[in-house]
This record gives C-alpha cells, sequence and structure tokens, in this order.
C-alpha cells in the first residue's frame, strides 16, 4: 500500500477530503517522528509499539582482510506487533 493508497482508503472510510486526510497523516507520522527522536516510545492501541535504543560505540572486525573498524554510535528504531495485529495477519 502506497502513501495515495492508504490517504484514498482513510478519507472514503471516515467521510473526509483527500486533502484533509492528506494533513492528518503527514502531521501523524510528524509528531511520530518527533517523539521517537526525542528519546520517547509511541503505543498504538490494537496495532503495535515503536521504540528507540541506543547502540554505543564498537570497533569491529572484518572477516575478509582482519581490518577493525570503528562503528559509530547511533539510535535504533525498533517495531513490536501487537498480539492483536499479529493475530489478524495470521487469520486465513
Amino acid at each position: 500500500m502506497t502513501n495515495k493508497d492508504l490517504i484514498q482508503s482513510v478519507s472514503q472510510k471516515a467521510a473526509l477530503t483527500k486533502q484533509a486526510t492528506e494533513q492528518l497523516l503527514h502531521q501523524t507520522v510528524q509528531i511520530i517522528t518527533e517523539t521517537l527522536k526525542e528519546g520517547g516510545d509511541v503505543k498504538i492501541q490494537h496495532f503495535g509499539s515503536l521504540s528507540v535504543s541506543a547502540h554505543k560505540a564498537r570497533k569491529v572486525t572484518n572477516p575478509r582482510n582482519g581490518k577493525q573498524t570503528e562503528v559509530p554510535a547511533k539510535q535504533v528504531w525498533a517495531f513490536k506487533a501487537n498480539d492483536r495485529l499479529k493475530k489478524a495477519v495470521n487469520e486465513k
């Protein structure tokens, strides 16, 4: 499903204009991004949760040539699906 498809589907189900739905989706994504950027978690009932964790800088060895390389510290996000979502996806 593309962004365009999502906007069309939501606008039909919620009886909103496509412009209003597009703005709503854009603002929702922006709020989620800002929350994760600040280190917060986002939990959406019946869907799942998004979180960010910090990975420390570390040294790794290239198995091909044996050279060590520094991997910088970074923030890594993760999504965990809710049990209800898992069940719905796996239904036949």
